[in-house]
């Protein structure tokens, strides 16, 4: 089974920078955050993953889009929302080129925060409707699709909000749609949170996987014989500073494994095998050592 990340990873800058990074800092083109895309492709890769990210360094999820599109002012709305530039493309191309030297093997997934998740987590100031500002983030992350779509294996819209019960289902799937229609790409939604009681309508998204977390919420195990997309199966919980063992990964993968067996729509070469959510707030060892046991428990099935 191929393993992948989430997206995020814990960000680690450099203790001690050297002359060249000084010299930099004195014209103003140092940059920080590309010590830490380093660090997060380097361990992502020596884990063991398949599908890396560049680990989502320079902020949240929400903050990362809205710092760069117009129309934001920290998150606030305060005008029309619109594409001005690639926003995840120089780290994707940044993480690619590390990847490359390390393991030529390896492909980088494209990352996006879901319309509905922007949309709910920013007070509007200036649209009249939630579902007028949903449809224009959309048209603008179409835009950033467009922009990294040729450089990444796959693209994965993070749409979090759609567990909690106050998005619009039907407003979230024309979202996705507009941003996904006619590109020739796989895209992935990853939804956390408690998804046994909404598969049916997620079934309906136009995508083809459906990523989401079992091992903090094992009630989500009863989508597998409904579900009829390809799964990302995450299997370590991410909201712990522990390290699961890899007896323990495997079992959780094994009981999803036969769940799947009643499924007539997927297989078990549907899986792709990755933690609950972005790894973020964890210690960096404990975040490492979930990717690497969960490697091993996904190649000892």
């Amino acid at each position: 089974m191929i393993t992948t990340v989430v997206g995020s990873y814990p960000v680690v800058f450099k203790e001690n920078e050297d002359f060249f990074d000084k010299i930099k800092k004195i014209f103003g083109i140092y940059d920080p955050y590309k010590y830490a895309i380093e660090v997060a492709v380097k361990d992502q890769i020596n884990a063991g993953i398949d599908i890396i990210s560049d680990g989502q360094v320079r902020g949240d999820m929400v903050e990362i889009f809205t710092s760069k599109l117009f129309g934001f002012e920290d998150r606030r709305v305060v005008n029309r929302v619109e594409f001005v530039e690639p926003i995840t493309l120089k780290d994707i191309l940044y993480a690619k080129k590390i990847a490359k030297k390390l393991n030529s093997n390896v492909e980088v997934k494209g990352i996006i925060t879901g319309p509905n998740t922007i949309a709910y987590s920013v007070k509007d100031e200036y649209y009249s409707n939630k579902e007028e500002l949903i449809f224009d983030i959309a048209k603008a992350l179409r835009n950033e699709v467009l922009a990294i779509k040729n450089h990444v294996s796959y693209i994965q819209i993070d749409e979090p909000i759609l567990s909690v019960g106050i998005a619009d289902f039907e407003v979230a799937k024309r979202a996705i749609d507009i941003i996904v229609r006619g590109i020739n790409k796989s895209f992935g939604m990853h939804v956390c949170g408690k998804v046994y009681n909404i598969i049916d309508e997620l079934n309906e998204f136009n995508v083809s996987i459906l990523d989401h977390e079992f091992a903090s919420n094992r009630k989500n195990l009863e989508i597998l014989d409904r579900i009829k997309k390809k799964v990302g199966f995450g299997c370590v919980n991410t909201k712990v500073n522990k390290v699961e063992s890899v007896e323990e990964i495997k079992g959780l993968i094994k009981e999803g494994l036969e769940i799947i067996k009643n499924n007539n729509f997927i297989s078990e070469k549907d899986i792709l095998i990755d933690p609950d959510c972005g790894l973020r707030l964890l210690n960096r060892d404990v975040a490492y050592n979930k990717l690497k046991n969960m490697v091993l428990a996904s190649k000892n099935i």
